[in-house]
């Protein structure tokens, strides 16, 4: 299983790479840092991730990873022809499914979690931000932290099961991104009536909900699907 993870590490570096540069430049953002210009700009008053004008940025950059992650690691062993090497080893069909879903999801959620940890860091630093810091503040980026995993499982489905038209073999990834926008990016608009939003309980209910559907999906493709 080790050499199983070391192999899925090494075929999605460059995608890790991009997306470290991403937070980068995100992080450049929020701190109100230059670094590659030399210069320092006005920090904004206030916590940045709970400003409207992030959350969509935010919100992007956390899907665009996961989708990333999840159709190059579902396509990656089709483009290279290496499906019959990898499903007739010793090592059965869900093993080695599971441990590319164990690297990719631990990755993407870590993807998505770093830039939080390390604006909050810098946030709760005395003389960065001009506003009191409470941890309740995070909730909204956690939330879409949560939900990268749920894309990631999604484009993983959508690149690894047989459609005859891409339509239709997108519309996992698209339910996953459409749900996440539906419940995390609307609700943070003032105006949407409670009544329409969920709680946290049903948000993460329904985040580990769509987590298991995913996973047994796929699997179940993965047992079904003849790779030639």
């Amino acid at each position: 299983m080790f050499a199983l993870i070391l192999k899925e590490l090494r075929s999605i570096s460059r995608l890790i790479a991009l997306a470290l540069l991403a937070d980068g430049l995100l992080l450049s953002d929020l701190t109100g840092q230059s670094y590659w210009l030399g210069g320092t700009y006005p920090v904004q008053s206030g916590f940045a991730l709970i400003q409207a004008s992030w959350w969509l940025r935010f919100g992007f950059l956390v899907a665009a990873i996961a989708s990333a992650l999840g159709m190059s690691m579902s396509l990656d062993d089709g483009l290279r022809g290496t499906w019959a090497f990898a499903l007739f080893r010793p090592v059965s069909r869900r093993a080695y499914i599971g441990a590319k879903l164990l690297v990719g999801g631990a990755v993407t959620l870590a993807l998505s979690v770093l830039p939080v940890v390390v604006y909050s860091v810098w946030a709760t630093t005395p003389g960065n931000v001009a506003a009191p810091f409470r941890w309740s503040l995070l909730q909204p980026a956690i939330e879409a932290c949560g939900w990268s995993v749920v894309v990631f499982l999604g484009a993983f489905l959508s690149g690894i099961r047989p459609a005859k038209w891409w339509w239709s073999r997108l519309w996992p990834l698209a339910t996953s991104v459409v749900l996440g926008i539906l419940l995390w990016l609307v609700p943070l608009e003032p105006d949407v009536p409670r009544a329409l939003t969920a709680t946290a309980t049903e948000y993460w209910c329904l985040c580990v909900g769509m987590v298991i559907a995913f996973s047994v999906s796929i699997l179940a493709v993965v047992e079904e699907r003849e790779f030639a």
